[in-house]
């Protein structure tokens, strides 16, 4: 189906460019090019038979005969996706051929179909039988609108569903049958807006349209294991800005994160402006890992000669070394959701990451790809604490990570820090610490905005051994 709308669209290319007038609410006209919608009427227009347009110029039916009888939601996402695949070529090749002759390069091409295939609400059914099994059942059985070689039917087929999906879906049957029950009220007047109807459900997961994906597994019949994806969607309210919370609340309870490379982070807990915990999470071991991953990996380079372009090499290594760091970076930002709600927090401070900048020290190739990569993991922690802060109502926010760790967080003098430790220089006070700890200081005072920045004149740059 797509194949055949790239086709369409392919031949088609003047209604991507062709300029639309659509008139504005002052009365004057625009002119603006076609929207996917558009064009998905457009392509239905032409490609399918009705009463009132028997005759299409591009009869679905005869190059597509599984068409008849296709869930029109299919059709449609097929479709979708078509335009989105000749718009993206079509925008490269315009390019290319504006560039000069002798910096084009290859020629863009438009490719193939190559996507997963998604079930929409009216082609899955979960029975209400199927969400809580007995025991004695060994599998799971949902039914898909599937096409048999003669006609489209629903299929009923067996899936293994561990304990977590179960109780998931089945809350999820609940709450769609709810807001069902809502619409159906709405429509005879006696509720709100479809919004208000999701808005009472706040904090249950719904699931939405699933996905269906292949992968090649011997173990399985015909080479292949096919996998069911499920997205969840749970609605939230939106926290109110942190500055403003900061100005309403001067004393909110905030939690602070240092990310660094020996420790993956280093958190603590201010209820109302005195630190009241603490957490360190050690990333030692995960930097000696992913190191001997590395190492190996350049040893099988230098082993191997000279690597072809274009072709990855080490697949398996490079690919646990990616698992590596994202299991670390899913579990380290747990721990830190899970501690800012232990202690109340509604906002989670962090410093703002600047581009990477390699060590001056001489490093081996490995050392030096270990250590951007810890770099890197620093920025996808960032990443999975957004996201799984914001659905508990816990924005992130970022400061200027200068002299966070140089400046002693109780008199305010610029320190000396040799490797992982801080040193106070002021006489008066004795004071020594870890360096990730008076970062995580440091940026509460940064949230505060009570950070004392050093002066021009005391030194121009922060010494560091």
């Amino acid at each position: 189906m797509i194949a055949f709308y790239m086709d369409f669209f392919a031949t088609h290319l003047n209604v991507l460019d062709e300029p639309v007038q659509v008139p504005k609410k002052d009365g004057s006209i625009k002119e603006r090019t076609r929207t996917n919608q558009e064009l998905l009427t457009f392509a239905e227009f032409h490609t399918l038979a009705t009463k009132a347009h028997p005759n299409p110029g591009w009869p679905l039916g005869e190059h597509v005969p599984a068409a008849e009888g296709m869930p029109t939601e299919l059709r449609r996402a097929a479709i979708n996706q078509a335009i989105g695949k000749v718009r993206s070529w079509w925008s490269r090749l315009k390019t290319w051929e504006k560039t000069a002759p002798d910096q084009r390069g290859r020629e863009p091409r438009l490719g193939e179909p190559n996507e997963p295939v998604t079930f929409y609400a009216g082609m899955v059914g979960h029975p209400a039988y199927d969400l809580n099994p007995q025991k004695k059942k060994r599998h799971t059985f949902i039914s898909l609108k599937l096409h048999t070689g003669l006609k489209w039917e629903k299929v009923p087929l067996p899936v293994v569903v561990h304990a977590q999906a179960e109780s998931l879906l089945a809350g999820s049957a609940l709450e769609k049958e709810r807001i069902d029950r809502e619409r159906k009220r709405s429509k005879t007047g006696q509720a709100g807006s479809g919004r208000e109807e999701r808005g009472s459900g706040v904090g249950t997961w719904v699931a939405k349209s699933l996905t269906v994906y292949g992968k090649r597994d011997k173990r399985y019949p015909g080479g292949v294991r096919y996998e069911i994806h499920i997205p969840m969607e749970k609605w939230v309210n939106a926290p109110p800005k942190a500055e403003k919370q900061r100005q309403a609340n001067p004393q909110m309870p905030v939690v602070t994160v240092d990310l660094g490379v020996g420790r993956l982070a280093v958190m603590g807990a201010f209820v109302e402006g005195r630190l009241t915990a603490t957490r360190f999470v050690d990333g030692r071991a995960l930097n000696h890992r992913r190191h001997r991953l590395l190492v190996a990996i350049y040893r099988k380079r230098a082993q191997s000669g000279r690597i072809q372009r274009g072709v990855q090499d080490n697949v398996a290594l490079w690919n646990k070394i990616r698992n590596l760091d994202e299991h670390a970076a899913k579990q380290t930002a747990v721990v830190i959701v899970r501690f800012a709600k232990e202690h109340g927090a509604k906002v989670i401070v962090f410093e703002y990451l600047r581009r990477y900048r390699p060590p001056k020290e001489k490093m081996s190739r490995s050392g030096r790809k270990n250590h951007k990569r810890a770099y890197w993991l620093r920025g996808q922690i960032m990443e999975w604490v957004r996201d799984l802060a914001f659905r508990e109502g816990i924005l992130t926010v970022e400061r200027n990570p200068a002299y966070t760790s140089q400046v002693c967080p109780h008199c305010k003098v610029l320190g000396k820090r040799q490797g992982s430790r801080f040193t106070c220089k002021n006489p008066n006070h004795r004071y020594s610490a870890d360096a990730d700890f008076v970062g995580m200081m440091n940026l509460y005072r940064k949230w505060t905005k009570t950070f004392v920045y050093p002066q021009r004149g005391d030194e121009s740059k922060p010494e560091v051994a």
